[in-house]
């Protein structure tokens, strides 16, 4: 565990829990929050967060938000209809770090997370950071609705030249994890065997691997990835083309 911050290791976690219960100021109450993420167990840390998701500050519920998703364990039906309930929130970050609360404790209700995920990835002006984040918690989620497998790859295609490395890098993890993707876009696929980020040469090299697409383009494009300058890329590239039956 990194080390706690002083400004937050001066006071008792009691101290932070009267704080979060008693304290008139926004900031205030953020800030006893933040401290009872680094300093409680993950039962304590449940605890408050649940009572913090009906703060009237955005802020603070889009936080404990966060730190229910980030402990991922089952949570009770009545935290989860609260936490679903906040899919609806005023607050954009409240109804992202609600909905990626949902589907990394495993709720239920992850069926309405997709809607709420998908408007973000449709909205012109979310930020990149954020669009990297909603893939990777499809990626990361271990329970994952069927309607994403049919609704999610044209939403892909879109972020498959986007200028932020960080977009591409997440973009092409979901192809690795969903290799079957991989057979209805192999030719807009192979040119980020080529990309200038190694973490999507590699990702998109595994997803070809894994998809048994055994075509002349797809043996091509790996036998140049193959010879990769980053040696990881050529790594994959290889084992991939040894799954396809090449040496």
């Amino acid at each position: 565990m990194p080390p706690i911050p002083k400004p937050f290791a001066s006071q008792s976690i009691s101290d932070w829990i009267a704080q979060l219960q008693k304290n008139d100021s926004p900031e205030q109450r953020l800030r006893a929050l933040q401290a009872i993420g680094l300093l409680g167990g993950p039962d304590e840390i449940t605890r408050w967060a649940v009572h913090a998701l009906r703060d009237n500050d955005s802020t603070i519920r889009a936080l404990a938000a966060k730190l229910i998703g980030g402990i991922r364990l089952s949570v009770s039906d009545e935290t989860e209809t609260l936490i679903a309930s906040l899919l609806q929130d005023s607050d954009p970050d409240v109804r992202f770090e609600s909905a990626r609360a949902l589907l990394r404790t495993k709720s239920k209700r992850s069926d309405h997370v997709v809607p709420v995920l998908f408007s973000f990835l449709d909205e012109e002006e979310t930020q990149p950071l954020m669009v990297a984040a909603i893939l990777n918690t499809f990626v990361e989620a271990e329970v994952i609705p069927g309607r994403v497998e049919s609704e999610l790859l044209p939403r892909l295609l879109r972020f498959l030249d986007h200028d932020r490395a960080e977009v591409r890098e997440a973009n092409s993890t979901v192809f690795a994890k969903w290799p079957a993707f991989c057979e209805s876009c192999t030719d807009q696929l192979l040119p980020l065997l080529d990309d200038s980020e190694p973490v999507v040469r590699e990702q998109i090299a595994l997803a070809f691997g894994q998809s048994k697409i055994n075509s002349e383009k797809v043996r091509e494009g790996l036998r140049i990835a193959s010879q990769d300058e980053d040696t990881e890329v050529a790594r994959v590239a290889t084992e991939a083309l040894q799954r396809l039956g090449q040496d």
